[in-house]
């Protein structure tokens, strides 16, 4: 292990020595917070550029996507399989209509500045993301690693 890794690793460690937060949380809020970035500076980009704001969620949240699955799976979940990218996209088809749904919402209410409302619904978004792959993507595969002897079972029968 790299000395960054081993770095990288005893600040997660302290985190959640200090919050009480288990390992997977403090990566997915740090693994999270690079996949905003990157989303958000991509859909900033969009906005500017003069892309309907449906048109930059989508276009952003495509790319993120593809990039969030590399970051969570490897990272967070520590479960990379391809045969899991249909799920994950199907969460990030959730999380896509919720987040146009609430910049109309937000628009409605007056928050027209789509770059403000975009910041407001970075938070509630990344939380809904984390709660659907945590429960409907990466849950099956940790428990093929926990009971590996049921997995085989059920695949010799």
């Amino acid at each position: 292990m790299n000395l960054l890794k081993k770095t990288f690793y005893a600040f997660v460690h302290l985190i959640m020595k200090t919050t009480g937060f288990s390992e997977r949380f403090v990566l997915f809020l740090f693994m999270g917070g690079i996949n905003t970035l990157f989303y958000y500076a991509l859909y900033s980009i969009l906005i500017y550029t003069g892309f309907h704001y449906a048109a930059a969620v989508g276009i952003a949240t495509v790319c993120g996507v593809l990039f969030n699955f590399q970051t969570f799976g490897r990272v967070v979940f520590k479960d990379f399989h391809l045969a899991l990218l249909w799920r994950f996209v199907c969460v990030y088809v959730v999380v896509y209509i919720v987040n146009v749904v609430g910049l109309k919402l937000l628009e409605l209410v007056g928050l027209t500045d789509k770059y403000i409302a975009g910041g407001v619904l970075v938070l509630p978004m990344a939380l809904l993301g984390y709660f659907l792959n945590k429960t409907f993507v990466f849950n099956r595969s940790k428990s093929r690693r926990e009971n590996p002897l049921e997995h085989k079972t059920s695949r010799g029968s």
